[in-house]
């Protein structure tokens, strides 16, 4: 298989709870209005990404569960290619709290099912949703980057591994895209004078981080800034994932940081006016697709 982009990782299955679900009674069956479902984790910026007209695939193990059978489903219905291979059923699944506009979650992943990564297609563009997946297909993310892929990693938010982002030297990764909370979770700690960025750039050549107001990409330093309009807001699931597929789609293309950036920022946007982080319906983004023809 080749493609512009392969997604590894894993796809979440998702349940809305509400609090009152946490701890019914003995023997209580409660009642709520509705819990919604959703899908997830990888399948959400390979989706946006093949929305703005990119080629992308999935990589990403897959057990015999339920859960492996919706997942399944809706990567064909979006017309999705997926290299695959076996875990334990419902590798990943996700109860979501909502409280306001934040979110709690009790999940469940077969981390160690990404140890039997296979070789990854053959992609111009390889991007990881987080740090534990990273780590563990470290191997194939090396063997795929000696071939010419650009390789990419969403931290994600991952405090054990976030920390030590500062023990890396050797830049495995060209880009590493965070939000402001995991920058300075990662930057704890560190001297006071330095830039927070400082602290991971041994993890990857470029660093871009996504904040209330848009997002900027350093490169030894600030190099772009994209500003972000405010938006209504109906379920901010899947905007920094949808971010990075903007991004990742604009680099693709040959346009610019700012300009890649600004795609990232309105692939976002998209993805806060709907419920969920999977782009079941790509021609909300028809308007945002480059243009193939800028493709270098």
């Amino acid at each position: 298989m080749t493609c512009e982009l392969a997604v590894v990782g894993l796809v979440y299955f998702e349940i809305d709870c509400p609090r009152v679900a946490l701890a019914p009674r003995s023997g209580q069956e409660l009642w709520v209005a509705r819990l919604p479902v959703r899908l997830g984790g990888c399948l959400n910026t390979a989706s946006v990404a093949a929305a703005l007209g990119v080629d992308a695939a999935m990589a990403h193990p897959r057990g015999d569960g339920l859960t492996d059978v919706a997942a399944a489903s809706v990567v064909e219905r979006l017309g999705l290619r997926a290299v695959t291979w076996p875990s334990g059923p419902d590798p990943a699944v996700s109860l979501v709290f909502r409280d306001g506009g934040d979110r709690a979650f009790v999940s469940a992943a077969d981390l160690g099912a990404l140890a039997a990564c296979p070789p990854l297609p053959a992609a111009r563009w390889i991007h990881v949703a987080g740090l534990h997946e990273a780590y563990a297909v470290a191997s194939r993310l090396a063997e795929a980057r000696r071939r010419g892929a650009t390789i990419s990693v969403s931290a994600s938010w991952a405090p054990d591994l976030l920390a030590a982002l500062r023990r890396e030297r050797d830049q495995p990764w060209d880009l590493l895209f965070m939000n402001g909370a995991e920058l300075a979770r990662a930057a704890a700690g560190v001297d006071g004078d330095e830039p927070p960025w400082r602290a991971v750039a041994g993890a990857a050549r470029e660093l871009v981080v996504t904040h209330g107001g848009g997002a900027a990409l350093y490169r030894d330093g600030v190099v772009a800034e994209a500003a972000s309009e405010p938006v209504e807001v109906v379920d901010a699931t899947g905007a920094g994932d949808a971010f990075v597929a903007g991004v990742i789609a604009g680099r693709l293309r040959g346009r610019d940081d700012p300009a890649a950036l600004a795609l990232g920022v309105a692939a976002a946007r998209r993805i806060l006016g709907v419920a969920g982080g999977v782009a079941l319906d790509p021609t909300r983004f028809a308007d945002l697709r480059p243009d193939p023809a800028e493709a270098s």
